[in-house]
């Protein structure tokens, strides 16, 4: 469900402010289309996203009002907010135009929380997911690529550094390289995290960063593949 200041704002709309915003919204999809082999036609973001193509086609033709559900519903599929796609600096944003986008988080868009079955077993095409494939789609404080994915810790392995129910930021593009903390997938189809230690002769290890753990390290085993590098993390603080 939307915020209600966005939903207020957007419904507040009348006359030609509505019109322009109509446009803004007809312009940032046609370019996010442009751009995704996925998304590219209207019956592909009508199947993606639940919103019927005859209203994709008014909405891109700027013929219609749509509503905040089929904002959100539009966004979604992007890994965008709903208040990212009537932002008329959006196409700025991701052509690398605007030097406070580049500042900040460096990308633009939402991150998947997915389950560790799921980082085990869609490791290849976490960019490919489908809004229901994720538990939810957070906005990630930290800089990411567009196969960013994140993970609740299970479990005080990696305590101190990092916390039982904590949310890891992993990125598949990233060089996992000695010291790394990463995410792998074993050759039984787990996934799990753990430290990548490299040594001089190329030999490599996982380790848990907790002292205590039993069998703290590992050598890593043949077949095992690397999902990601952690590159940020975060607590959820929420009641759930």
């Amino acid at each position: 469900m939307a915020n209600h200041k966005w939903h207020s704002w957007l419904l507040g709309f009348q006359g030609p402010d509505m019109t322009s915003t109509r446009q803004v919204l007809a312009n940032n999809l046609k370019f996010l289309m442009a751009g995704s082999a996925e998304l590219g036609t209207q019956t592909r973001l009508s199947e993606r996203s639940g919103v019927g193509q005859t209203t994709v086609g008014r909405i891109l033709r700027n013929e219609t009002d749509a509503g905040v559900e089929t904002v959100e519903s539009l966004a979604r599929v992007f890994k965008l907010t709903a208040s990212d796609l009537i932002d008329p600096g959006l196409i700025r944003s991701l052509s690398g135009e605007s030097s406070n986008v580049e500042g900040t988080n460096g990308a633009v868009g939402l991150v998947p929380l997915i389950s560790w079955v799921a980082a085990g077993m869609l490791y290849e095409a976490i960019d490919q997911l489908a809004p229901g494939d994720a538990e939810e789609w957070l906005e990630s404080p930290f800089r990411h690529g567009n196969s960013t994915f994140c993970l609740r810790v299970s479990g005080n392995s990696m305590f101190p550094d990092y916390r039982d129910g904590e949310i890891i930021q992993v990125d598949p593009d990233v060089e996992a390289t000695h010291g790394s903390d990463v995410v792998v997938r074993t050759p039984d189809g787990r996934a799990t995290f753990k430290r990548l230690q490299v040594e001089s002769d190329g030999e490599k290890f996982l380790i848990a960063v907790n002292e205590s753990w039993p069998d703290r390290i590992i050598r890593v085993p043949d077949g095992t593949i690397i999902c990601g590098v952690v590159t940020g993390s975060w607590m959820d603080r929420r009641k759930r």
